[in-house]
């Protein structure tokens, strides 16, 4: 991981360090943190958009769970301060965890990600597994210079509130003991276009809608007297439609699709004309169009982007397809499927977070680029025209993650990202 060192107004500083472990953890008293709760009074419209977000739900997460102790359990316990210090964030300052079933944690801590836990970072001295520092209290950080003082706290500017590294204190994942690299999605944007031009995460998450820096004019506060020309939305829409639909949160699912389908778009090069009986390549060109990172981005083993091919003939009878899942939901293994699938110290594949120690393969696309793939087509008996339809789609959960969750494979939602199609004559 490369060094970075940032300076800019209000003196703040921003280190992105070679060591993980180099970071001293530190610890604050549990009574320093104040309940979510207690924001909604001035904050509502803030607050709701928060309950319904990833961030609230970052510590009772059943699929965050169900992977934390199973982690916890393969690694002896070893791994269990370096997930919870990004999932329960308060609970892991407070040392509230361990142990990791939350047993020891209060109301505050399960909150997850909660206002009082992101309003008490002060700098980012490291990117990366919880690189932040607090100073929970009185004073509330944030990113106006010019925010009045209330009878409830006392209000600071940081400039790091307007950068991605605010977010990378978390959202890149270095494996504690070897240094790989788990989730790099912090990296991807600052190596891409969007770092480059110092788009921030926060112009695209905390903003209306997909896409850049759509302004959100209003107040901060009930009964604020200034105006303000943009205050960010809280609703922090990453990829969770199923998630937010299993916490009954149907708007944020909502975002989470329109998200989704922004992302990427593809172009189909179709041949002429088939030959019957002479197969046929098909170039599928994908395009990360929308996104500042890769798709997928993060701890892409746990979910699952394909592409999906149908080919149908006059009639509407299917003569050929390609990704179309099983009954159980799996994904056929020559289908196109985009992730990073990681091997163990012995070279063998591995989706085992703390048995990782290299990466195995990594075809995901980076932000701005496309990937160009081939679907063959065999040579077709029946002359006529075909219709043939590309689709990438995406769940939330692989058909394995589904299964040691419980849950039917067929209750996670598959968004479609994006399409194309054409039709050709066989001839």
């Amino acid at each position: 991981m490369s060094i970075l060192l940032l300076t800019g107004c209000g003196g703040e500083e921003t280190v992105a360090t070679e060591n993980p472990e180099s970071l001293p953890r530190q610890t604050v008293d549990s009574s320093a943190f104040s309940s979510a709760g207690q924001c909604q009074y001035c904050h509502i419209e803030i607050y709701q958009q928060w309950q319904g977000s990833a961030h609230a739900r970052s510590f009772i997460n059943p699929l965050y769970q169900q992977q934390l102790a199973r982690v916890s359990d393969e690694s002896q316990g070893a791994a269990d301060e370096f997930c919870v210090s990004c999932h329960a964030p308060i609970g892991w300052l407070t040392e509230q965890i361990p142990p990791i079933d939350g047993e020891g944690t209060d109301a505050v801590a399960q909150q997850g990600v909660s206002c009082d836990l992101c309003h008490a970072i002060t700098e980012v001295p490291q990117v990366g597994n919880a690189g932040f520092r607090v100073s929970p209290g009185k004073v509330k950080y944030g990113p106006f210079d010019d925010a009045l003082q209330s009878a409830m706290h006392e209000s600071e500017y940081k400039r790091i509130y307007s950068q991605a590294e605010y977010c990378g204190a978390c959202h890149e994942i270095i494996h504690p003991e070897n240094g790989l690299v788990l989730s790099s999605t912090y990296s991807e944007w600052k190596a891409g276009p969007y770092g480059s031009r110092r788009i921030q995460c926060q112009d695209c998450h905390m903003t209306p809608g997909p896409g850049v820096e759509k302004p959100n004019p209003g107040v901060a506060a009930t009964g604020a007297p200034k105006v303000r020309d943009h205050i960010s939305t809280h609703y922090m829409p990453g990829t969770n439609v199923f998630g937010s639909k299993q916490a009954g949160f149907e708007d944020h699912a909502a975002l989470a699709e329109e998200t989704l389908q922004s992302a990427a778009v593809i172009f189909l090069g179709l041949p002429d004309g088939l030959t019957p009986y002479q197969p046929a390549r098909v170039n599928i060109r994908i395009r990360n169009d929308g996104a500042g990172h890769y798709l997928p981005t993060g701890l892409s083993a746990f979910n699952d982007m394909w592409v999906e091919m149908v080919v149908t003939d006059e009639q509407g009878s299917v003569v050929f397809q390609s990704g179309v899942t099983g009954s159980d939901g799996t994904i056929p293994e020559d289908s196109i499927v985009f992730g990073t699938m990681f091997a163990d110290a012995a070279g063998n594949e591995t989706n085992n977070l703390w048995e990782a120690a290299r990466v195995l393969s990594d075809n995901r696309i980076p932000p701005q680029q496309y990937v160009d793939e081939f679907i063959e087509i065999p040579g077709l008996s029946r002359p006529g025209t075909v219709d043939i339809k590309v689709r990438l789609l995406y769940r939330n959960i692989t058909p394995q993650g589904a299964k040691e969750l419980g849950i039917d494979i067929a209750d996670i939602p598959v968004t479609e990202m994006a399409s194309a199609g054409g039709k050709v004559q066989v001839r």
